[in-house]
């Protein structure tokens, strides 16, 4: 019999509450005291951490000669998307020598796929255009038949993403930083084209991780792998097995068994290249479930053989998107119910209470760390404080679904995110309205204690603000393609 996923576990959990609220104390008191050490973790990210001494087991010499192969994985990708990618990467200048191995996996379309592979012909020998049928493991699928692909001289492995318009000098500047430090691997940052306007809080949301988890991982020596810019050794990353399709985030799975191995990984913080953000509220909150369901499966792995310090940091990058608001949320509303219905009142009340203070610890938790980091990042325009802590809130409820589901083992298969403007939806979907529905009819609940009141406020406040950010979503997509 399968594992119930985070939808199941919230039905359950909060029929449990009705029925026998006693029961569902313990559990609940769990969900408050786990959801309490993520939020430590968030919060004490990088505090008072000292710059360690350079590893001297790195295998990289600071000098010799250098080949990229750079690594490109597509499967349903818009032509015209991918084209300025490519053509970005064609356009480098004081670069080593490179390749560039395009690989499209399972894209049904040849109209899709076919002028990308025109593309690649007329930009020259250096790049090279494959398209495989019955790929398994999605992207990370894609990527281990490129390494199989890649040229023996290659030194390096560059892996960039389909949507990621490079600047004209970064392959120069990746030769420079693995000059300077000799790293095994080295991660820039991610960021998005058009991310001025509307889609400034959006974007100052989705940098958090980079600003304050990855600069503060840098000092532990423990940076972890974020999906494009990334940029291997290529005998480490054989030596490692290549990527796995172990989890749905292959990168920062991949990151931590090269730790685990003794290879040396550094976070660059200088932008050279830039993406789309997701066009769509679905597709951030598909993105969002994803970063949360794939590093919790990762963290639940093996942490051993790390040094105390690093063994923090990682878990904490692994634990970023994390959030335990979905058993909360069921154990307030179900006790809610049993307490209007008069059903075991103490003990439903000491639920609701419990549940409420979790659910503020939730928002502690994802919105606190933030702030902070963006008070020290020099006051941000208010407006964009608040479409950041906007698209946060609204993003709880998938971050608490891919949680949820990655501890039941339910965390599903690798999905795209939609670059097309023809494949977008501005559905929100039922449950965050069910969620908000709930919320305001607990407040009429009679004698309910202060802190389920707030914590009913708490589970209301995703949808108001979901409906912001797909308005903010939709004016960034009609900015990138007025037609």
């Amino acid at each position: 019999m399968p594992a119930p996923d985070g939808r199941g576990v919230f039905l359950g959990l909060m029929t449990l509450a009705v029925l026998m609220p006693a029961v569902a104390v313990p559990v609940v008191a769990l969900a408050v005291l786990v959801q309490a050490v993520l939020g430590g973790f968030n919060l004490h990210s990088g505090l008072g951490l000292k710059a360690g001494r350079p590893d001297a087991r790195s295998r990289c010499a600071a000098t010799g000669r250098r080949r990229f192969s750079v690594h490109v994985a597509t499967h349903d990708e818009p032509p015209a998307v991918v084209a300025r990618t490519l053509r970005a990467l064609a356009s480098q200048v004081g670069a080593p020598e490179f390749e560039v191995i395009v690989l499209d996996n399972n894209t049904a379309d040849p109209a899709l796929w076919r002028p990308i592979e025109a593309l690649c012909d007329t930009l020259g020998p250096a790049f090279r255009f494959y398209h495989e049928e019955g790929v398994t493991g999605a992207k990370a699928g894609a990527l281990q038949i490129a390494l199989a692909r890649t040229d023996p001289a290659a030194t390096h492995v560059v892996i960039v993403d389909a949507d990621y318009e490079v600047a004209p000098d970064f392959l120069a500047i990746a030769w420079q930083e693995l000059r300077r430090g000799g790293e095994d691997f080295v991660q820039f940052p991610q960021a998005y084209r058009g991310d001025g306007g509307s889609a400034q809080g959006l974007s100052l949301e989705l940098a958090d991780y980079f600003l304050r988890h990855a600069r503060h991982a840098n000092v532990a020596g423990a940076m972890l792998l974020t999906g494009t810019l990334s940029v291997i050794r290529r005998d480490a990353l054989e030596a490692a097995g290549g990527w796995s399709c172990r989890t749905i985030t292959e990168d920062a799975e991949l990151g931590l068994r090269l730790h685990r191995m003794g290879y040396r990984g550094r976070f660059v913080d200088r932008i050279v290249g830039r993406g789309l953000l997701p066009l769509d509220l679905g597709g951030l909150s598909l993105q969002r479930y994803r970063w949360a369901a794939g590093n919790m499966d990762t963290a639940c792995g093996s942490l051993g053989c790390l040094p105390a310090r690093t063994t923090l940091q990682v878990f904490a990058q692994l634990t970023a998107w994390a959030n335990l608001a979905l058993p909360l949320a069921a154990g307030l509303i179900g006790g809610g119910i049993a307490l209007s219905l008069g059903h075991h009142a103490g003990v439903s009340r000491l639920l609701v209470t419990l549940s409420g203070i979790g659910l503020a610890f939730v928002y502690l938790s994802v919105c606190l760390p933030m702030v902070i980091g963006m008070i020290v990042r020099g006051h941000p325009p208010l407006n964009a404080c608040l479409a950041a802590l906007a698209a946060r809130t609204a993003m709880i409820l998938p971050s608490a679904l891919g949680t949820v589901d990655a501890l039941m083992g339910r965390s599903g298969r690798f999905q795209r995110t939609a670059k097309d403007v023809t494949e977008v939806s501005d559905a929100v979907g039922p449950m965050l309205p069910a969620l908000a529905l709930c919320g305001v009819a607990l407040l009429a609940v009679p004698h309910l204690p202060a802190a389920a009141m707030l914590g009913a406020v708490l589970i209301a406040l995703p949808y108001p603000l979901a409906l912001a950010t797909r308005r903010r979503l939709v004016a960034y997509r009609t900015a990138l393609h007025p037609a």
